[in-house]
């Protein structure tokens, strides 16, 4: 897989959980995507969140988009997630 198709992969999936974020209220930024450095590292944006306990809790989310990844990227990736509900 090239660097090209993986970023597209693993691009692909994140936004799909953009996409279950966003109708929450909550938002997931890539910070960084470094697929020679097997890293991906996202942000959990709460910003506009009127209903936390409506948001996916953070050891769930990580699961979903570790899942959501691994069907579209099968190499290793190490994944940071920044969510303040974790701080």
């Amino acid at each position: 897989m090239t660097q090209n198709v993986a970023d597209q992969a693993i691009q692909s999936a994140v936004e799909e959980m953009q996409t279950l974020m966003r109708a929450d209220g909550a938002d997931l930024v890539v910070k960084e995507l470094n697929v020679p450095a097997a890293r991906l590292h996202l942000v959990v944006d709460l910003a506009n969140v009127e209903c936390l306990d409506c948001v996916v809790p953070p050891d769930m989310l990580r699961r979903i988009i570790q899942d959501s990844i691994a069907k579209k990227y099968p190499g290793e990736l190490e994944i940071l997630i920044d969510d303040p509900r974790e701080a």
